[in-house]
């Protein structure tokens, strides 16, 4: 968690009534967690899926994005949207989101960040 810390920090704002955060253990040890918002009344920000490193391809963040779709869906919202890391681009896309276009990194000047969409309902 130590490696999310500045990005936190850096956001400490956005922790708001409506803010779903639930995090992962494994044998009383995080391990990951995950972060919903609301934007408005169809549309909800996925805006922290995060794996600590030891962790990373054991299946949690499949885990972790699962158990937000599910919960995004459960709330009533329509589309999920996030801003990824460019290296976690490649697995909202095999979980079956889309790039819809991108932004600056607020922490790192000259990194773009992939913003993407998920559709809740079929």
């Amino acid at each position: 968690m130590e490696s999310a810390r500045q990005e936190l920090e850096f956001q400490a704002g956005k922790f708001l009534p409506d803010f779903h955060v639930y995090m992962l253990e494994e044998q009383g040890v995080p391990v990951g967690f995950c972060s919903l918002i609301p934007i408005d009344g169809s549309t909800v920000e996925l805006h922290d899926l995060f794996i600590e490193p030891l962790h990373i391809g054991k299946g949690y963040g499949k885990e972790l994005w699962d158990y937000a779709v599910n919960l995004a869906r459960g709330l009533g919202f329509s589309k999920l949207v996030l801003t990824a890391d460019p290296n976690a681009e490649a697995f909202y896309a095999r979980q079956g989101a889309v790039r819809i276009g991108e932004k600056a990194s607020p922490v790192h000047s000259g990194r773009a960040l992939p913003i993407m969409e998920y559709i809740l309902i079929s």
